[in-house]
């Protein structure tokens, strides 16, 4: 084999490798998994009413049937309600906790950056409830230095 033809050969499988790896980010980039977008918040009494007209149809409910279990679907989504409301007071709780022990082992650049994360994760659940909003995880500025 001739140097020129080895160094043919060779040439063109960088290429091919160089071309291949360039392919891949873009190809990465175009089709990387995006987050879905927020669902809107539910009205009132959307729970229970999706869930009778569901089981109206799957179960052949008669009107009388319908009757009878239309308020124990709501009492149902009236509980939930509460354990929703009462979960996100305890995991807020809970996070309040941690941020007020891991706050005195920081220095003062990681505290302003922790506080700075805390104001984007609360405006991010406030969004969430009025139905807008996406993901602020790990999206904070980077920390500078060692």
């Amino acid at each position: 084999m001739s140097a020129l033809s080895r160094n043919a050969i060779i040439g063109y499988l960088a290429a091919t490798f160089v071309a291949g790896a360039v392919a891949g980010v873009f190809g990465a980039r175009a089709f990387a998994a995006k987050p879905p977008p927020p669902r809107p918040p539910r009205e009132t009494g959307a729970m229970s009413e999706r869930i009778l007209k569901r089981w109206t149809t799957d179960f052949h409910l008669s009107p009388d049937q319908v009757s009878k279990i239309e308020p124990l679907l709501k009492t149902s989504e009236t509980e939930v309600s509460g354990i929703h409301q009462d979960t996100e007071r305890r995991m807020k709780a809970c996070f309040e906790r941690m941020h007020q022990q891991v706050m005195p082992l920081l220095d003062d650049e990681q505290k302003h950056l922790l506080e700075e994360h805390i104001k984007k994760m609360e405006r991010r659940n406030s969004e969430r409830r009025r139905g807008g909003g996406g993901n602020a995880t790990n999206s904070g500025p980077e920390r500078k230095g060692p």
